[in-house]
């Protein structure tokens, strides 16, 4: 399938059409988004922060950066905790409230919905995979068990994550900001 997560290069065309409304390179402007969009992106670039630090301290891990495994540990497993808890509950709210109301305000668009739906289930398995490596290294850091492989694991699942996460947020940008922006917040009013 081309317009996978994994194989993708950019959003298939048949869903870029918002973007005439509302071009990307205009969402800098003051006042040419809407709010809610704009902190749609503000809540996509903390994730991105996140996603770079916690790639960041893997890469250190694999390059020798710790002396040992308990500062990897400290640094590492409150970033990532907080990242995983954060994405995985934004993903949800997607899904369950503002994926469904985004069809209902624009139904041409449910293809791309759909495919950004797709993508959840697709980054949950990343998400998974980063989860149980970090378990699997945080066992062994705190048993004081050599943690080469452990910290190997977790460093490569947050490297397997990095660009399919990248991609999701930036194709999932171009379809939510000019939705929101052309057509409202579908929730405003009612929080």
């Amino acid at each position: 399938m081309t317009d996978h997560l994994f194989t993708r290069e950019r959003l298939p065309d048949d869903f870029r059409w918002l973007e005439a409304g509302c071009p990307r390179g205009e969402w800098a402007n003051p006042g040419r988004i809407d709010e809610m969009a704009a902190h749609w992106l503000e809540i996509h670039g903390w994730f991105r922060h996140m996603l770079g630090e916690v790639h960041g301290l893997g890469t250190r891990w694999r390059e020798g950066g710790f002396a040992a495994p308990q500062p990897f540990q400290a640094e590492i497993m409150p970033r990532l905790q907080a990242f995983l808890q954060n994405l995985d509950g934004h993903h949800q709210r997607e899904s369950r409230m503002y994926f469904p109301a985004f069809i209902r305000q624009e139904p041409r668009i449910a293809a791309g919905i759909e495919l950004l739906d797709r993508d959840h289930e697709a980054v949950h398995g990343l998400l998974e995979a980063m989860a149980e490596a970090a378990n699997a290294f945080n066992r062994a850091a705190m048993e004081y068990k050599p943690t080469d492989a452990p910290g190997e694991a977790l460093a490569a699942a947050i490297e397997k994550a990095v660009v399919p996460l990248e991609r999701h947020l930036h194709d999932e940008e171009d379809i939510v900001v000019p939705l929101l922006t052309l057509h409202g917040d579908p929730f405003a009013g009612r929080r």
